[in-house]
């Protein structure tokens, strides 16, 4: 894919959204042809990091005991022990409201098999499944990671959206972040496959890339 191409259409289209008083999010949207998006060798599930980040902030939730537990909550307001796991457990509505707060979940390898009995049934449909850490692990280096990462994952239609930024972003960062996504994609399926390709602001337009 031609990044100066990429460049003049993001360009257009940030020329082209009008000024809102909050952030507007930036959304890639590609569509695929002649292919089954159900076969197992086109199946998208892509976690990508964008070397520009987000343009704002996401949510990560951690669940931990002991140390951890106590370094999370000095890095994000989304914490839970293993007790308060179980105490959640028995509040449905309460669950599903935390999971919904949280993009993504890490949470202390041990906890995994509390976790998937308790949380297993709102977390997974929603693919938000906790990715195991040690309790040593580095929190803030690998919570930074994740909120400037992204999630593809390819359902039967042919076509997936993806946040790329927001607005406010400059047009070459919202390209490499773009042509980061679309690198991904094409090392799993060809770009003779992508019939086409869109971006588009949460107020704007979509403006055609391909």
């Amino acid at each position: 894919m031609d990044k100066k191409v990429i460049n003049d259409k993001v360009s257009e289209l940030l020329t082209n959204t009008p000024k809102k008083n909050f952030t507007q999010s930036v959304e890639l949207s590609i569509s695929f042809s002649e292919i089954n998006m159900e076969a197992p060798e086109n199946k998208l599930n892509l976690n990508i990091i964008l070397p520009n980040g987000r343009g704002k902030d996401v949510e990560i939730g951690v669940f931990a005991d002991g140390d951890m537990n106590v370094n999370a909550k000095k890095i994000s307001k989304h914490v839970l022990s293993k007790r308060e796991l179980e105490d959640y457990a028995t509040k449905k509505r309460r669950m599903r409201n935390f999971a919904k707060e949280c993009y993504s979940f890490i949470a202390q390898a041990d906890l995994m098999t509390v976790i998937g009995k308790n949380w297993g049934a709102v977390l997974a449909p929603r693919g938000k499944m906790p990715q195991p850490v040690p309790p040593n692990a580095d929190l803030k280096t690998l919570i930074d990671r994740m909120k400037k990462t992204v999630k593809i994952k390819s359902k039967k239609n042919p076509v997936v959206h993806t946040p790329v930024g927001t607005a406010d972003m400059s047009a070459e960062d919202l390209t490499a972040n773009i042509m980061e996504v679309l690198n991904a994609i094409e090392r799993q399926i060809h770009e003779d496959n992508i019939k086409s390709i869109y971006v588009k602001a949460t107020m704007s337009p979509p403006v055609r890339i391909w």
